[in-house]
């Protein structure tokens, strides 16, 4: 049975990073319960599913909380309040429900929100800990890219280029000479990097670790058994063995192999790598100054010139 105090800690992660396959592997722990409470980032929008009409909305608990403050004339000053009361109710409907005593907020910061994901997570919850997933950011782009297929912000209009690749990869149609565009480059480089530049101001405060994707692709027991022990959660070979096969590809991905591909699928390929499938220089070229030496810092290139290879 649970205890009555819960740990709560955090994941945080660029989106398109293997949270979702993280996610996966903890909820099989008979102690950890990952969920993706979005409670921070000041953030709201509403994007449009594929196979759905009606457009769903995306919002931080903080917004909603500003709102209220807003429609009820609550001064400012009881905006802490009103979230500690929020947190504290999900917090007890999350213990009695999952009866785990240890939760993960898997958070992967909406764009421009990173900074401020991590100063409320200073404030609501001090003592936590933070598993930092990187991902090579090339790849966080290609993913997400694909993943619009699936999503997109309401209202949006394509572009007679994006209707191509569209229906290059979802149908088969002619094939296009670029697969990014300019703005995507520039967007993406952004999600990609603001989550790791808050990592030196979370070790200020809070115990960090930090996993690589592409190292928990070669050793998942391992990395799986650092993170777990991390947690200070158990991790005997017969948890570990339940954790990795609830997140096997095939498991995630309603059967298919990894590293064949879906491109409208949210679990896509489960690969790294596939960024070298649709790179040009010019990419390649942009991205490296959007981030600098983020990829150097984090060990995947040597350095910033990487992209002259794709010449």
């Amino acid at each position: 049975m649970f205890s009555k105090k819960t740990n709560n800690h955090f994941i945080l992660a660029a989106p398109r990073s293997g949270t979702t396959w993280m996610q996966h592997m903890l909820n099989a722990h008979p102690d950890v319960c990952c969920v993706e409470r979005r409670l921070f980032g000041n953030y709201a929008d509403f994007v449009e599913d594929n196979g759905h009409t009606t457009p769903r909305l995306r919002v931080t608990l903080d917004k909603y909380i500003q709102s209220i403050l807003l429609h009820h004339g609550y001064s400012k000053n009881q905006k802490k309040e009103l979230t500690q009361a929020f947190i504290g109710a999900l917090n007890k409907t999350e213990k009695n429900h999952f009866e785990k005593k240890t939760i993960v907020d898997k958070i992967t910061p909406y764009i421009n929100t990173a900074e401020n994901v991590l100063k409320q997570i200073d404030t609501y919850f001090p003592k936590s800990k933070i598993v930092y997933l990187v991902r090579d950011g090339r790849d966080v782009l290609t993913s997400g890219v694909f993943h619009w297929f699936n999503k997109l912000p309401a209202n949006t209009t394509l572009s007679d280029f994006e209707i191509a690749r569209r229906k290059q990869f979802l149908e088969g149609g002619k094939p296009i000479d670029r697969f990014f565009q300019d703005k995507e480059i520039e967007q993406w480089a952004k999600e990609w990097v603001q989550p790791l530049h808050t990592i030196k101001n979370a070790e200020k405060l809070h115990a960090v670790k930090v996993i690589s994707y592409e190292m928990l692709l070669e050793d998942t027991e391992a990395v799986l058994r650092e993170c777990l022990s991390f947690l200070k959660v158990k991790s005997s070979s017969n948890i570990l063995k339940k954790c990795i096969e609830n997140g096997r590809f095939s498991n995630m991905s309603a059967g298919r192999k990894q590293g064949k591909a879906k491109p409208d699928a949210h679990v896509r390929k489960g690969v790294s790598g596939d960024w070298k499938n649709y790179f040009t220089y010019e990419d390649g070229k942009l991205f490296s100054e959007l981030t600098r030496n983020a990829l150097v810092d984090f060990g995947y290139e040597e350095n910033a010139n990487w992209f002259e290879r794709l010449r």
